[in-house]
């Protein structure tokens, strides 16, 4: 009866959360200085790196989800417009789950929504980075933001020789 008793509990709880998300509208962002095209990353022939930001995604997207990508948007577009526009950081969506892109899975060891960070050389990737606090950090829009400035900052230095 006592394990009846927490179940219920338990559902209204989830369904009283799930009404107050409902009734919240979603977090949307648009700047036209983001580079959202789909087409494949430009291949820069000057040897310069590319630091590729992807938000990705799978087929369910809750609010916390939506958010996530809202956040990670609004950070690269207002830190890096400069670097948009010539091509030297570019923003990606993309669902994992969707044919033609089970590869992010496999190649970032993805089980949920990921900002990564891709450092491009000539079109091929040379490095990469899981930037794995954003989900600690979505409830705090300033650190948020400022998390993923500071490690799209960092992560555009020259890449390290070996």
């Amino acid at each position: 009866m006592k394990s009846l008793t927490i179940v219920s509990l338990g559902l209204v709880l989830f369904l009283s959360a799930s009404v107050i998300a409902a009734d919240q509208a979603p977090v949307t962002i648009t700047s036209d200085s983001i580079n959202i095209a789909t087409d494949a990353i430009q291949n820069d022939t000057t040897g310069s790196d590319q630091v590729v930001v992807y938000y990705l995604h799978m087929n369910r997207r809750c609010m916390t989800c939506q958010k996530l990508e809202a956040y990670s948007e609004e950070a690269v577009a207002t830190g890096f417009e400069d670097q948009l526009k010539d091509s030297s950081v570019i923003w990606r969506v993309a669902n994992f789950e969707t044919e033609g892109n089970e590869h992010f899975a496999k190649d970032y060891q993805l089980y949920s929504q990921s900002l990564i960070l891709s450092r491009q050389r000539n079109g091929e990737e040379t490095e990469w980075k899981n930037l794995d606090q954003i989900w600690k950090l979505v409830n705090d829009k300033e650190q948020f933001i400022a998390y993923v400035q500071a490690e799209v900052q960092q992560f555009m230095s020259p890449a390290k020789e070996e």
